[in-house]
């Protein structure tokens, strides 16, 4: 019995011997970040501009055209163009102008539409619900 408890202890002993030899697995790399690509910022302009938007939506201006805003001074106007090459130029009041800028081409509606150009370059079409929809710049 005695060389049956040395034969099971020695085993052991052996069997600690050749695993403490061995190299722990390495810690798994953890994976790379990688930025995607991202558009270049928007600086919203100072004095005189023109931008433009392609604003056709499927679901509220299925219609949709070129809607280009430009400010001279302190006007503002907007040109609509459509696909058939109709067109329409538009004054506009302004609700604020800054950083971001609103402005109406039906100042006192019932529903208080309005178009907001944020810092991003984004135009968004409001009203008194919040937001309709929204379109990125044209590039």
């Amino acid at each position: 019995m005695k060389k049956s408890i040395q034969s099971v202890l020695l085993t052991f002993v052996l069997l600690m011997i050749l695993l403490s030899g061995c190299a722990p697995a390495p810690a798994p790399i953890p994976p790379t970040f990688i930025p995607k690509p991202t558009a270049t910022p928007v600086v919203m302009p100072t004095g005189d501009f023109e931008m433009g938007w392609d604003i056709y939506n499927s679901e509220h201006n299925s219609l949709g055209g070129i809607l280009t805003i430009r400010r001279q001074g302190s006007k503002y106007t907007q040109t609509l163009v459509m696909s058939d090459g109709s067109s329409s130029t538009t004054d506009l009041t302004v609700i604020s102008d800054g950083d971001e800028i609103k402005l109406t081409d039906r100042p006192g509606n019932q529903f208080g539409d309005y178009m907001h150009i944020s810092s991003n370059g984004y135009l968004y079409f409001y009203d008194n619900q919040g937001v309709i929809y929204t379109v990125p710049p044209l590039e």
